[in-house]
């Protein structure tokens, strides 16, 4: 058994919100930091469900991904401080190249982030999009960041992406993909954390949620550091 202490940070929110990007640079920024995707617990393509109505493959429901085995995983990473199962790693994502960071922007970014790491302490970053509509796996988390976008910014940002790669093929989303099942399935399994189940609206005071809001006015450092300040705030008072 390790001594390592081992710290489970969840970033989620709506496909197109922008919490792998954000997830990828805080795993960069973070000394020691695993980075897990829960893109890399889906279901093969021939386990996929196929919705009736559409008779297409329903990639955003939560039947889609093995969360059994997900949950298992976080279990040992949260024992042992280790990855146990051989992960293809979630590529479908912008080149965060293209955001250009200032370097002393980063090295400030690091700087914070490295003061609160000692040396027994493991951090692992988890992103997905299917992670606080269950009670069960969101309480694994020790700190949940819920990162958001209007429809509008949501719609326009996958609509502009070519497609996905999938463990065995590769997916091409319908024109009517992002309404019917994407943004659909968010807001019915995320209704529950809103005032009202508005889900462009605000979040219940009780959700446990840090809200992050990443539109097209949100600037890619300013992101980053208002989540790092919450992470440090909370490694600081643990």
């Amino acid at each position: 058994m390790t001594t390592t202490k081992v710290k489970l940070i969840a970033i989620s929110g709506c496909s197109s919100s922008g919490k792998t990007t954000l997830a990828k640079f805080l795993a960069n920024a973070i000394p020691g930091c695993i980075l897990i995707h829960e893109d890399d617990f889906y279901k093969p393509d021939s386990e996929i469900p196929i919705n009736e109505k559409y008779g297409v493959a329903d990639w955003d429901c939560p039947e889609a991904l093995d969360l059994d085995a997900f949950k298992r995983e976080l279990d040992l990473i949260k024992t042992t401080g280790s990855i146990k199962t051989k992960l293809i790693h979630n590529e479908n994502v912008d080149d965060i190249g293209k955001f250009n960071i200032k370097q002393e922007d980063w090295d400030a970014l690091r700087a914070k982030l490295s003061s609160v790491i000692e040396s027994d302490l493991k951090v692992v970053l988890v992103d997905g999009f299917m992670i606080f509509n269950d009670e069960e796996l969101m309480k694994k988390f020790d700190i949940r960041i819920f990162v958001r976008a209007p429809y509008e910014v949501l719609s326009r940002r996958r609509h502009a992406r070519a497609g996905y790669k999938t463990l065995e093929s590769f997916w091409v989303d319908p024109p009517y993909y992002f309404d019917e099942f994407v943004y659909r399935a968010y807001r019915e399994e995320h209704k529950h954390l809103f005032v009202n189940e508005d889900v462009e609206g605000s979040l219940r005071s009780d959700a446990g949620l840090f809200e992050l809001i990443n539109d097209d006015e949100t600037e890619i450092t300013k992101a980053l550091n208002t989540i790092a300040d919450y992470i440090v705030s909370h490694l600081d008072a643990n």
